[in-house]
């Protein structure tokens, strides 16, 4: 370590910042093709949410793989894969199908000679990422394909980003008591508050505009977001933890990877789908 004139230790520099600049046009870009493919329709929206899962799933298997664990990509794609096609063609069905495929077929190719050292344990993290990364954006087909579905998933994406811009710029603002900092200390109980909020408030907004939301409805969907985004966020933070990584990927400039963009998205879908399916449509 260097001294300084003094003799005294002098730190390394902290490594520069996400740019703030750099993130809102990345956030911008999204938006913008988030409402291309809305308008393009419930094929072009369903070709998109394959692509962000397919890619989140890899970042995820990716890190894994740096750790020296041994998930099969293919595998793990494709059960993810099949877990969105079933959603999309109103088959829920065929899930328990695919995640006992994906246990079995998981336990079938730690067998293989190429195993790594704790195959039981590879075929746990397969598992975990299907259902995780593939059970979240397969609650997201499932939205899309319900009645209004494309202008309540949209309803839904923004009420979580939301959640998100105003967790972070109230927490960078007023933010004083850690929420939970032994996984994400930068996270802290003036940003959620302030996530929450804003998603109450964007819910409001949505609701006044989608139709089958309605008002209260928007309140709800807003408070949904708001307490089960932050969790989500912080179950991401605890597998990058565990994998030794600070960004799931690089794709996003200014976001990280595809997975950092989605950890809030996947984590809500279920919930925010079952309440539009027994609440609202």
């Amino acid at each position: 370590m260097r001294e300084d004139a003094a003799g005294e230790p002098v730190p390394p520099p902290a490594p520069p910042g996400r740019s703030l600049r750099q993130a809102i046009a990345t956030g911008v870009a999204l938006v913008v093709v988030l409402g291309v493919s809305s308008a393009f329709g419930a094929a072009a929206y369903f070709v998109l949410i394959t692509l962000a899962i397919a890619l989140a799933v890899f970042e995820a298997i990716d890190a894994l793989q740096q750790r020296g664990r041994r998930p099969n990509l293919a595998f793990a794609l494709a059960c993810s894969l099949a877990l969105l096609v079933a959603a999309y063609a109103s088959r829920p069905a065929l899930f328990g199908v695919v995640l006992a495929f994906a246990l079995y077929g998981g336990f079938a190719l730690s067998l293989r000679s190429s195993r790594g050292p704790s195959p039981a344990s590879d075929v746990a993290w397969t598992l975990l990422v299907v259902g995780w990364i593939g059970g979240g954006g397969a609650a997201a087909a499932s939205l899309l394909v319900a009645s209004s579905g494309r202008s309540l998933l949209t309803a839904f994406i923004l009420v979580a980003a939301a959640d998100d811009v105003g967790a972070f710029f109230v927490g960078r603002t007023w933010g004083a008591h850690k929420l939970a900092p032994q996984v994400s200390p930068g996270k802290t109980w003036e940003g959620f508050a302030g996530g929450l909020v804003a998603a109450v408030a964007a819910g409001v907004v949505a609701g006044t505009v989608v139709e089958p939301l309605g008002v209260v409805g928007g309140v709800v969907l807003g408070a949904l977001c708001g307490l089960i985004a932050p969790v989500g966020d912080l179950v991401e933070s605890l597998f990058k933890r565990e994998m030794g990584i600070k960004d799931s990927g690089r794709l996003l400039p200014g976001h990280g990877g595809v997975l950092d963009r989605l950890d809030a998205l996947i984590f809500c879908a279920p919930a925010a789908y079952l309440y539009v399916i027994f609440f609202v449509t």
